[in-house]
């Protein structure tokens, strides 16, 4: 993608969840020109990052799992604290899911 540049689509296509891509493609078509610039930016940073820094650590987690009998590095094992706040971020997710629903 460096080589070309960023436009609306490509930044959309990049997006690697289709409800964050529907976000992106809500927030692209309902803001205001004058803010058009810095959102666009906003979200080309957001792809960018996830090339550049987040898919690396994700191929480097599947290659240990794969070289170590399906097991991840210890450091992304559940621990009762981890549990805990997934537990406590799930239920704030139904909640507010609810809130947005009324």
């Amino acid at each position: 993608m460096s080589e070309q540049p960023w436009t609306i689509d490509a930044i959309a296509h990049a997006i690697p969840v289709a409800e964050v891509r529907q976000t992106f493609l809500r927030k692209a078509n309902l803001t205001p020109l004058p803010e058009l610039p810095d959102v666009l930016a906003s979200w080309q940073r957001f792809v960018e990052h996830w090339r550049d820094d987040v898919v690396p650590r994700l191929d480097a987690v599947l290659e240990y799992a794969k070289t170590h009998n399906g097991q991840l590095p210890d450091e992304y094992r559940e621990t009762p604290e981890s549990r805990t706040a997934w537990d406590q971020w799930e239920q704030s997710m139904r909640q507010h899911q609810g809130h947005s629903a009324a």
